[in-house]
C-alpha cells in the first residue's frame, strides 16, 4: 500500500508547530488543526503526517550521530569536522537536537489520539473501524518515539532505580498553550516506561492488520517487535522470551540465508525479513544516510569516473569480526574500493549498507537513500537470543545459531555457556546492525564502555593514535553516554531539569 503525498492544509499545519517543552503553542496565525478535523479522509491526512516524521526520524541524524559516537568508525583523514562533537566525545547541550523532531511525532499522534476519541461516536461503523486502526497506529507510534527519546535522554532501564531516575515529559494530550507554567516537569522512568506499555496495549488491542514483510505501516507485527525490545531494555527477561517465542516459531519473517536474498533487502528494499518499512519514493525521500560512507559529493558509482569520497569509513576492528568469505553480510556491507585522499591512493573497505534503491533514486542529487527497517526480525531473534541467556541458555543458544546458519554460508554450530554465550550474542548483535543506529544504545544497556579499534590504514584516518579518536576509551559511567535535554527546551520549559554533567 503506497502512502499519499502529504496536502499542504490546515490538517498538516502541526508539521511546523514549535515542540517538546513548548510544543503546545498553536500557530496563532492559523486556524486550529483540531478544528480541521472532522472527517475520516481528515484523520487519513493527519495518519500521513505521523508517517512523515517516522520517515524523519529513522533516517539521517537520528541513524548517523548515535553511530559515529560509537566505535564502528573512523573519521578519514582529509575530515571536515562532520558529527565533529559526537565523534571526539565533546558535545555540549548546545550541540544535541532530535529530542523537539520526536515530540513533533508525539504531537500529532496526541492530536489524532484525542480528536479520533472524540469523534468516534459521530462516524459510520465503517469509518469507526477505519479510526480505530488509525488510532492503533498512533499509539504504537507514540510508544516508539518515547522509546526513542529514552534510549537517547534518559540512563538505561534498572528496576532497582527506575523509580527516582530521570525520564522524559510525559504528553498525552494535545492542548496548546502558550503558558510556560503549565509545561510538564520529567516523569520518573519507571512512569515512562508504563506509559510506553500502556500505549503498547492500547496499539494491540485496536491494531487489525496482522503484519507482513516490508509493512510501510504499523502491524500488530510491529507492536510486537517493539514490546519485545521494550522487555529486553527494561530487563524484563521472561516476558520477553514469552512474547518473542511464539512471533518467531509462526515463521511470517523468515531469515534469508543467500547473498543475493540479503543484498535484495538493502539495495531494493525488499526482504522477507522486514517486518516495518516506512515509505519512502521518489517524490517522497529520506535523507541519504550512504553519503556519508561512500561519496559525499553524491556521485553515482556507475560511473566510470566515480571515485569514493568518504567521511567514515569502517574500523579494521569492526570488518576482522566478519568471517568475510562466507558470511553473506560481508560483501553486503561493506565493499572494497582504490580511495584516494591527501594521504594517497589505498585499498579501503567503505560501508554499503545504504547503496540506494533504484526504484526511489531518480537523479544522483537523490543516490544512496534507501528505505530504513524500523523493525526486521533478526532483532527479534537476538533480543530473543540475549533475554533468553538469563531464562534458558538452551533457547539462547539455539537463536543464535539459528541466525549464524542463515547468515554464515556453511556454519557449523559452536557451542557456548554462560559469559561466553553472553559475549557471543553481543558480537552477533555488533555484526547485525552495523550502522543502524543501536551500538551506543547497546552498550549503554551492557554497562558496558566503549574503546575503538584499529584503523584500516592509519596514513588515512584523522588524528590516528589520538585519545579522542581512534584511541578514544569511555569509561560506561561516562556522562555522555546519555545526551544533553537541548538548551532552547531547558530555556523554554523552566520545570525541565538537565542531565547530569551538562
Amino acid at each position: 500500500m503506497s502512502m499519499k503525498k502529504i496536502i499542504l492544509s490546515l490538517i498538516v499545519v502541526i508539521g511546523i508547530l514549535s515542540v517538546a517543552c513548548d510544543m503546545d503553542k498553536k500557530p496563532y496565525d492559523k486556524i486550529a488543526t483540531e478544528d480541521a478535523l472532522q472527517s475520516i479522509g481528515d484523520f487519513s491526512s493527519l495518519r500521513n503526517g505521523c508517517y512523515a516524521y517516522v520517515r524523519t526520524l529513522f533516517t539521517g541524524d537520528y541513524i548517523i550521530a548515535p553511530e559515529i559516537q560509537a566505535d564502528a568508525v573512523h573519521a578519514v583523514v582529509d575530515y571536515s569536522n562532520t558529527y565533529g562533537q559526537e565523534y571526539v566525545w565533546s558535545f555540549t547541550a548546545g550541540d544535541i537536537g532530535q529530542f523537539q523532531t520526536y515530540y513533533a511525532l508525539i504531537n500529532v499522534c496526541n492530536l489524532l489520539i484525542n480528536k479520533g476519541s472524540e469523534l468516534m461516536p459521530t462516524f459510520t461503523a465503517a469509518d469507526q473501524a477505519t479510526l480505530n486502526q488509525y488510532m492503533g497506529e498512533a499509539y504504537l507510534l507514540r510508544a516508539l518515539a518515547y522509546e526513542e527519546l529514552a534510549m537517547r535522554f534518559c540512563k538505561a532501564y534498572k528496576s532497582s532505580t527506575a523509580a527516582s531516575d530521570l525520564g522524559l515529559p510525559l504528553v498525552t494530550e494535545y492542548s496548546p498553550s502558550g503558558n510556560s507554567a503549565s509545561y510538564p516537569a520529567r516523569a520518573s522512568l519507571y512512569d515512562t516506561y508504563q506509559l510506553i506499555l500502556g500505549d503498547l496495549t492500547e496499539a494491540t488491542n485496536r491494531l487489525t492488520t496482522a503484519g507482513s514483510a516490508n509493512a510501510r505501516y504499523a502491524t500488530k507485527d510491529a507492536v510486537t517487535a517493539l514490546r519485545v525490545r521494550v522487555a529486553l531494555q527494561m530487563g524484563d527477561y521472561p516476558t520477553c522470551v514469552s512474547l518473542a517465542e511464539p512471533f518467531l516459531n509462526a515463521e511470517t519473517y523468515p531469515l534469508v540465508n543467500t547473498k543475493a536474498d540479503f543484498a535484495q533487502m538493502w539495495v531494493n528494499d525488499n526482504s522477507t525479513e522486514t517486518i516495518f518499512q516506512p515509505f519512502v519514493s521518489a517524490t517522497e525521500l529520506s535523507t541519504a544516510l550512504g553519503t556519508y560512507f561512500i561519496n559525499a559529493a553524491g556521485s553515482d558509482e556507475s560511473s566510470p569516473t566515480f571515485a569514493p569520497n568518504p567521511t567514515f569509513i569502517p574500523e579494521q576492528g569492526i570488518l576482522d569480526m566478519y568471517n568475510k568469505a562466507n558470511d553473506i553480510r560481508f560483501s553486503v556491507y561493506f565493499q572494497g574500493w582504490y580511495v584516494t585522499m591527501s594521504a594517497g591512493t589505498a585499498p579501503l573497505y567503505l560501508c554499503y549498507k545504504y547503496p540506494g534503491n533504484p526504484n526511489i533514486v531518480s537523479t544522483i542529487t537523490t543516490k544512496f537513500i534507501n528505505m530504513f527497517k524500523v523493525f526486521r526480525v533478526a532483532e527479534v531473534w537476538l533480543n530473543y537470543a540475549e533475554a533468553a541467556t538469563q531464562v534458558d541458555e538452551g533457547k539462547a543458544l539455539e537463536a543464535l545459531r539459528t541466525l549464524r546458519r542463515a547468515r554464515i554460508l556453511g556454519y557449523v554450530d559452536e557451542t557456548f555457556g554462560g559469559a561466553a554465550l553472553v559475549n557471543e550474542i553481543r558480537k552477533e548483535r555488533q555484526k547485525e546492525f552495523f550502522m543502524e543506529g543501536r551500538r551506543l544504545w547497546d552498550l549503554k544497556r551492557y554497562g558496558e564502555g566503549l574503546t575503538r579499534t584499529a584503523p584500516q590504514n592509519p596514513d588515512f584516518v584523522y588524528l590516528n593514535g589520538n585519545s579522542t579518536t581512534t584511541d578514544i576509551n569511555k569509561p560506561a559511567d561516562d556522562f555522555r553516554f546519555v545526551w544533553p535535554i537541548p538548551h532552547h527546551e531547558v530555556a523554554a520549559n523552566p520545570q525541565m531539569e538537565q542531565n547530569p554533567g551538562y
